[in-house]
């Protein structure tokens, strides 16, 4: 990881942004029953303490990191220090990811055992057929859930039925992350998905598409964000839902106000 600030000017700049934000949102950041966040490949043109920045900025305490920030292995030397700078800036990682899982146990528990030491509660996964059998004992051993990432079209998980057929049995630990933009991609509808994956849905990453074309901010494209609100209700979700963006990496932060204000007209409205 590269120092994007001094720790002075950086615990300085959140707590500025933090204050800004709140004054300018005059609400609490989290949806009743639903906790909201980023993921932190939106960021990936920052450094790790820049993307708590711009976390800040969108006045959201969750983040949902991934291995462009710092990879997910618990002897890593600036393991100590990532988590004390989470916990000075107040930023909470209830889930990490997307990563793979496959025929190395090894590799695997060690993706757990990170988790475990880092108090993360959900791995955002892809896994390997093959590799469930681990997986799920992994799962039951360190208390740590795993969700299946849709990525859309030939990806491994293309069709919400590629996500029933892969838990069908499984320990209600492992589960789904669903992608609610992937699922565009894939011609499907999110809020069908969330409903025919049930209790089995563990987290979403949120983000906009219009099929056969591209991203949109979110409210802007396909996605229909009352009827994703009124599905999330009806499952009584209480999980984590992160905003992911992938277009204009150097300043993400403004389409992202946008889309979460849409997204929290559509919740309270639902």
């Amino acid at each position: 990881m590269r120092r994007g600030l001094s720790r002075r000017d950086f615990l300085r700049t959140t707590a500025a942004a933090a204050a800004a934000a709140g004054l300018a949102h005059g609400a609490p950041a989290q949806a009743p029953g639903l906790r909201l966040g980023a993921q932190s490949y939106s960021f990936r043109k920052f450094s790790f303490e820049d993307s708590i920045v711009q976390l800040k900025k969108l006045d959201l305490s969750i983040m949902e990191f991934c291995s462009v920030h710092f990879p997910p292995e618990k002897d890593h030397p600036e393991f100590g220090k990532v988590q004390q700078t989470l916990l000075e800036a107040g930023v909470t990682v209830p889930c990490y990811g997307v990563e793979g899982f496959g025929r190395d146990k090894e590799a695997n528990r060690r993706k757990f055992e990170f988790a475990k030491a880092f108090g993360i509660e959900v791995l955002t996964a892809d896994v390997e057929p093959s590799a469930f059998d681990d997986v799920e004992a992994l799962c039951e051993e360190f208390k740590v859930k795993i969700a299946i990432h849709n990525h859309g079209p030939r990806a491994r998980y293309d069709k919400v039925e590629d996500t029933l057929k892969a838990v069908a049995g499984r320990t209600p630990l492992i589960g789904a992350c669903v992608d609610t933009g992937h699922a565009i991609r894939s011609a499907e509808k999110p809020h069908e998905v969330i409903e025919a994956l049930g209790s089995r849905v563990i987290s979403l990453h949120l983000k906009d598409w219009i099929h056969g074309g591209e991203e949109q901010i979110l409210g802007e494209g396909e996605m229909d964000l009352g009827a994703v609100a009124k599905a999330l209700k009806a499952l009584e979700f209480n999980g984590v839902a992160v905003f992911e963006y992938e277009n204009e990496p150097e300043n993400p932060v403004p389409d992202m106000a946008k889309g979460l204000a849409n997204w929290r007209a559509a919740w309270d409205a639902a």
